[in-house]
């Protein structure tokens, strides 16, 4: 059949609501029954460097849309997430593989992307198929990842890796020196505490185990202090000390019952004295016995010793490895996806 593919503009956003509100559509992403124009055209005009969106036409119709997202976390520059629909009647027609066909021309022949990655349910063949035609392979199973149709069902996480890159094998820096034995509590943030936190995401060890870059600015870590709604924030305190921070992101809509460990960090001179399985265990009493939140998740180093054993304690098993998901040292480290289930 012949279509063409184009740049997304304003206009496609009655077509664009009504691919997401097709019966053979809506199972397989999270939109929910009777999605607005509203939501399409707020999707739309939320543009930027870092979103490429495409159309599929047959004369005037759309019949498939994708889209390649740019990571926004500097360290993970080279990476980017993929998301494509396509009609009912027009699937298993050519229309999903021209479409991704045009999205890894972008990222391999004009952005330099290295990592691709996008989600998929476990159940949907056709998806996969087409996927591990372009080299993606499964990375993690994302298990009760969504709820769809009165049940839990399962994602996988596939990614397609450039070859040639050069694997991260740095070591950690050496142990700063300890500071005072002193009492300590937890607490939420508030938002004086902006450059303890900021010095906590400066250390070297924290740097080197997370995604921050050196000489990380406060305003990047304004949100920790200042958390918006879907964010839980926790800080240990030690006289005036900020040592430690963590944060619960709490999932939307179909991914209501999941939340998110996005942070747990100790500053480097108060490492191994517990405050971390604190902020921890205090994040996970929130999950379980105040937002009733059935699924968390975390990304963690591969090589981090110390935070893999801590989460497995509390039951959060290795769902996948994502590979290169992290530039760290001039090269790529993989992450472990981990998750517990109640």
């Amino acid at each position: 059949m012949n279509f063409t593919i184009r740049a997304t503009t304003p206009g496609d956003a009655e077509a664009i609501a009504s691919l997401r509100n097709m019966p053979g559509v809506r199972p397989n992403i999270l939109a929910l029954p009777f999605e607005s124009v509203a939501r399409s055209r707020a999707y739309i005009a939320a543009t930027g460097p870092e979103k490429t969106s495409l159309v599929a036409c047959a004369g005037e119709r759309v019949i498939g849309t994708a889209s390649l997202i740019r990571a926004k976390a500097p360290r993970r520059a080279h990476a980017a997430e993929l998301g494509i629909m396509v009609a009912d009647d027009h699937q298993g027609k050519g229309v999903g593989t021209a479409l991704f066909a045009a999205l890894i021309d972008l990222a391999d022949n004009w952005l330099n992307l290295h990592r691709l990655e996008l989600g998929v349910y476990a159940d949907n063949a056709p998806a996969l198929a087409l996927y591990r035609k372009f080299g993606f392979e499964v990375e993690a199973h994302e298990r009760q990842d969504a709820f769809r149709a009165g049940a839990y069902a399962d994602s996988c996480l596939m990614a397609r890796i450039r070859p040639g890159l050069t694997p991260d094998t740095s070591t950690p820096p050496p142990p700063s020196a300890p500071a005072p034995d002193l009492p300590w509590h937890l607490r939420a943030a508030e938002p004086g505490d902006l450059e303890g936190i900021t010095a906590i995401l400066n250390q070297p060890i924290v740097r080197h185990y997370t995604l921050r870059p050196p000489f990380s600015d406060p305003e990047l870590n304004r949100h920790l202090a200042e958390p918006p709604e879907e964010f839980k924030v926790i800080v240990a305190v030690a006289g005036d000390t900020i040592c430690g921070v963590a944060a619960l992101t709490m999932g939307k809509r179909r991914q209501a019952h999941t939340g998110d460990i996005a942070l747990l960090a100790v500053h480097d001179a108060w490492a191994r004295r517990g405050i971390g399985r604190a902020l921890l265990g205090a994040l996970l009493d929130i999950a379980d016995n105040w937002l009733n939140l059935r699924r968390l998740t975390l990304n963690v180093l591969a090589d981090n010793d110390t935070a893999i054993p801590l989460y497995a304690a509390h039951g959060f098993v290795v769902e996948g490895r994502k590979r290169a998901d992290v530039f760290r040292q001039g090269a790529f480290a993989d992450t472990l996806a981990m998750a517990r289930l109640r």
